[in-house]
C-alpha cells in the first residue's frame, strides 16, 4: 500500500493519504490546536504507522492527542482506535448509533458483511479476507449528537453534524475557525469496481442536500473527505451533484428490475451489479435490499413473499411487464 507524505491543507488541518487499493484511497485528518489535537477516524489497523507519521509532521506528541473523533463505524475508520486510545488516553467520540460496531467487532462483521449468509455465505475464506482489516474493539468514551461540539482547549472548536444515509450513525465535523468540513463516507464513491453502498437511500439524499445548503450558507472553504481528495466549496458542490445523479441511477436500476413477475432480492442484486458493471459482493447486496425496502415503503413496490418483489403503478396496482 502506498502513502503520500503528510500535508497541512490549511493552518491546523493536516492530511495523509493511504492507498487501500489501486482504486480506493483513504484520507486521514488531524486537527491541531495549541492546547490539543484531534484525529478524525482511525483508518485500518495497517494505518497506525501512517497516523504516527501524520502526528510527527504536525508536531503532535502522544500526550497532545486529546480526541479520536469518529465519522462512522466501518472497519476502515476505526482500525487504529484501540491502540491509539491505549497509548495516548485520547477520548473516543462517536455517534450513538456507531457505538455497537466500534465496541463489538463480531457484531460489526456480521451486520456489515455477513448479513445475508443465505445469499453470500459466511465462509472461512470471506472471514480470512476481512480479518486483517479489523482491529481490536475499542470503548467509546463520549457519544455526541447533531450540533454538539468538541473543544480542543484553545480556539479550535469542532461541531458534529449528523449525516445518516451511508449508515445510520454517521457524523461530519465542521471546524469553524478555518471553515473546514471533515467528512467520512456520506459522499460515497461512485466509480469503484464494487458498490461503496448505502443503507438509507432517502436519508442519504437528505444528507447530501444538507451538505449543499451548509456549503452555500456557512461559507465552507475546504472540504476534506475520507475517499476523495480535498476540494474547494465549488468543487465539492460539483461532487455532490455527481453523487446525487449516481443515487438516481442506482434507484432507477433497482426498481427497473421489477415488474409483475416476482423477483427475488438475489435476482435484483445480480441485475443491478450487471447493469452498472459492479462486482457482486456484500456492500451492494445490502444497498439493493435497502432500495427495495424503501420502494415498498413508498408504494412503488410490494413484497409478495420472502424476499420476493413486484412493481406497483401509482394507483397501487401491480405494474405489468414492460
Amino acid at each position: 500500500m502506498a502513502c503520500d507524505d503528510p500535508v497541512e491543507l490549511v493552518p491546523g488541518v493536516w492530511q495523509i493519504r493511504q492507498e487501500l487499493s489501486e482504486e480506493v484511497p483513504l484520507y486521514l485528518h488531524l486537527v491541531v490546536d495549541p492546547e490539543g489535537s484531534a484525529l478524525v477516524d482511525g483508518g485500518l489497523p495497517s494505518s497506525l504507522g501512517w497516523i504516527e507519521r501524520l502526528m510527527a509532521a504536525a508536531g503532535v506528541r502522544d500526550r497532545d492527542l486529546r480526541f479520536l473523533l469518529n465519522t462512522h463505524g466501518h472497519h476502515d475508520h476505526i482500525g487504529a482506535f484501540a491502540e491509539l486510545r491505549s497509548r495516548t488516553s485520547a477520548v473516543v467520540v462517536a455517534d450513538p448509533a456507531a457505538v455497537r460496531w466500534i465496541e463489538d467487532l463480531e457484531v460489526n462483521l456480521r451486520e456489515f458483511a455477513l448479513h445475508r449468509p443465505d445469499i453470500i455465505a459466511d465462509s472461512p475464506e470471506l472471514r480470512a479476507e476481512l480479518a486483517p482489516t479489523f482491529g481490536r474493539p475499542c470503548p467509546v468514551d463520549v457519544t455526541i449528537t447533531d450540533g454538539g461540539t468538541v473543544r480542543l482547549g484553545g480556539p479550535v472548536v469542532l461541531e458534529a453534524l449528523r449525516l445518516p444515509g451511508h449508515v445510520e450513525g454517521e457524523l461530519g465535523w465542521l471546524e469553524r475557525s478555518s471553515r473546514t468540513l471533515l467528512l467520512g463516507d456520506i459522499v460515497t464513491g461512485t466509480s469503484w469496481s464494487f458498490f461503496h453502498g448505502h443503507l438509507l437511500p432517502t436519508q442519504l439524499r437528505g444528507s447530501l442536500h444538507r451538505l449543499r445548503a451548509l456549503t452555500l450558507n456557512e461559507d465552507v472553504r475546504l472540504v476534506c473527505l475520507a475517499h476523495y481528495a480535498s476540494r474547494t466549496a465549488a468543487e465539492f458542490l460539483e461532487l455532490l451533484t455527481e453523487v446525487e445523479r449516481y443515487l438516481d441511477q442506482v434507484t432507477d436500476t433497482v426498481e427497473g428490475a421489477l415488474d409483475a413477475t416476482p423477483r427475488s432480492l438475489a435476482e435484483v442484486w445480480r441485475h443491478t451489479c450487471a447493469q452498472l458493471g459492479r462486482v457482486e459482493e456484500f456492500r451492494g447486496l445490502a444497498m439493493v435490499q435497502a432500495h427495495l425496502r424503501e420502494a415498498v415503503a413508498a408504494g412503488r413496490a410490494r413484497c409478495v413473499g420472502p424476499d420476493l418483489y413486484v412493481a406497483l403503478r401509482s394507483d397501487g396496482q401491480v405494474r405489468l411487464q414492460r
